[in-house]
């Protein structure tokens, strides 16, 4: 497509750009006609499927993945969209990466086992603090320096799991399992503060993407005894005579049965009476246990289940009574909640919120409550009838706002070029600047699921200034990796105590971003397959266009692109 003739002004203002957004119809485009919609539908749901995919094959890889990319428009276009969802269905969990990736990620030091990275560190802290308290004012200073480096470290390890996130969103084939590994972290969603931040990387890549499509009973147990959770929601703390309730209270109203899901106070109280004793053992240190329990007592990595602290008297939950001492009951308790008919329904909204619409047909649900029913939870196949409902075909013609991490990764993924992505921490400031930080969420109730929570007018003009540095080229992205991403860990006073940690993606101090030319947008392979649903307004807007970065920019906050 020919760049158009060049207007006087070369740079695009916030103040053009916001009249711009007015001109395109910004504040109240309108959906696709109801016709449209219609034609989507047809008595065979794999037809219709395959039928909207080719209309509109943007935003069904929007959907279902975490944007289009010119490989897997070529792969939709070969297999057609009901192979290519059965596909992505099967995929396995640990995606199968480029040589150089896979090795890249795998030598990040936040990819250690927890039990090697989390107890030294936990020790070397309370070290670190015993020193300062024996030390004089005037003394102070080394270790308030070597806690501040512990810190940062800390930090650097949350940051290595955030980055790792981006990469795989990027560049995983299992796009699906990705973008709902996504889903559940929010619907799990746990916070990166205190101890947790380290453990990230851990919680998504052994705690949820194993059993992101799995059956959600296993989801839901993985959870449960994961320490990121028994730490965030605060159950290392709950004990027998000394009872705390957050996390038995959050796992029911937000993890499975929901608001209005039929569970009384006394089943929280109860519930977290048989949750006493599940907690975490961060420092790795020989568990006391009387001889007469010493055979209930569990460990797995650096959770633990101390009969000690667990409350043994009978309890009733949801009108079931507990059968089973320690950790028999908290089987049970999962069972009860994993399938009861209040969880099926709840997160099955949920699901067709995330990719069908804030307000899914009751229909649509009541198929993926049966389907679950069916199969005992079984994510891939409830996932099967939600993609293959002819309420998913037609809304592929009413498009969804996407949330900021559904924006940001779409416009990467419709951008980049053959050059791979060697710096994604710009990609994590864009996401802190649009209000989606990853880990960052501190509410239990992880961020907003509608996609009116997202389009204020400072969402959309901070948008805009992503658009202009994705569509610029973002050389930065394709330099040298920030020491962040590098981190070793500070130097301990018991060396041996210290994980090893090996440099990983190295940064050469003082090097600059290489050339990288703003991309051809309007010859890229997302665009020429979104052309023909663009609307005359942002087709208007483009045509004015003088250079290729106010093009691209343009394009990338248009309408059509924000939504899918």
């Amino acid at each position: 497509m020919p760049m158009p003739r060049p207007l006087t002004s070369p740079r695009l203002s916030r103040r053009v750009f916001l009249g711009g957004l007015a001109g395109l119809g910004f504040t109240a485009w309108a959906p696709a006609s109801r016709a449209q919609a219609v034609q989507a539908t047809t008595a065979d749901p794999l037809v219709g499927l395959d039928a909207a995919a080719r209309a509109r094959p943007v935003p069904f890889l929007d959907r279902i993945g975490w944007g289009a990319s010119a490989q897997q428009l070529q792969d939709l276009a070969r297999l057609g969209a009901s192979a290519y969802l059965q596909q992505q269905l099967q995929m396995p969990a640990a995606p199968q990466l480029a040589p150089e990736l896979a090795a890249q990620l795998a030598a990040l030091p936040v990819n250690q086992p927890l039990e090697a990275l989390i107890p030294p560190l936990v020790r070397e802290q309370r070290r670190i603090r015993l020193a300062r308290k024996a030390q004089g004012q005037g003394d102070a200073a080394e270790t308030e320096a070597q806690l501040k480096a512990l810190n940062r470290f800390k930090f650097a390890l949350a940051q290595q799991a955030a980055a790792q996130q981006v990469l795989l969103a990027l560049y995983a084939p299992n796009a699906l399992q990705q973008r709902l590994s996504w889903f559940w972290l929010n619907h799990f969603n746990v916070f990166r503060g205190g101890e947790i931040g380290p453990m990230m990387a851990d919680y998504c890549q052994r705690v949820i993407a194993p059993h992101a499509l799995g059956r959600f009973r296993d989801l839901l147990r993985a959870t449960m005894f994961s320490p990121q959770m028994l730490l965030y929601l605060n159950n290392a703390q709950n004990a027998r005579g000394h009872v705390n309730e957050n996390y038995a209270r959050e796992v029911m109203e937000l993890h499975t049965l929901g608001v209005g899901g039929g569970y009384t106070q006394a089943d929280v109280t109860n519930l977290a009476r048989a949750l006493t004793g599940l907690g975490v053992d961060l420092q790795d240190m020989p568990v006391r246990v009387r001889p007469a329990l010493r055979a209930d007592l569990w460990q797995q990595g650096l959770v633990v289940f101390n009969p000690e602290r667990h409350d043994p008297d009978p309890k009733t939950v949801l009108g079931s009574t507990l059968q089973g001492q320690g950790m028999e009951e908290i089987e049970e308790v999962i069972t009860l909640l994993a399938d009861h008919p209040a969880t099926a329904r709840h997160v099955s909204t949920q699901l067709a919120q995330s990719f069908v619409a804030d307000q899914p047909p009751p229909g649509l649900v009541d198929a993926m409550v049966q389907r679950w029913q069916a199969t005992g939870g079984s994510m891939a196949a409830v996932l099967h009838t939600l993609f293959t409902s002819p309420a998913f075909a037609a809304s592929l013609a009413q498009p969804q706002f996407k949330d900021p991490m559904r924006y940001v990764l779409s416009a990467l993924r419709a951008s980049l070029g053959d050059a791979p992505v060697r710096n994604p921490m710009p990609v994590l400031f864009m996401l802190n600047r649009l209000g989606e930080p990853l880990f960052g969420r501190q509410t239990p109730d992880g961020y907003p699921l509608n996609t009116g929570a997202w389009d204020s007018p400072g969402q959309l003009t901070a948008r805009f200034e992503v658009a202009r540095q994705i569509g610029a080229g973002a050389p930065v992205l394709f330099g040298e990796p920030p020491p962040v991403l590098a981190q070793a860990a500070p130097q301990a006073e018991n060396a041996a105590e210290m994980p090893a940690m090996q440099p990983a993606m190295a940064a050469v101090p003082g090097d600059k971003p290489p050339h990288h030319p703003p991309p051809d947008l309007a010859r890229s392979a997302v665009f020429l397959a979104q052309q023909s649903q663009l609307g005359i307004a942002t087709l208007r807007a483009l045509a004015q266009a003088d250079d290729r970065v106010r093009w691209n920019t343009l394009w990338l906050s248009s309408p059509e692109f924000m939504q899918a």
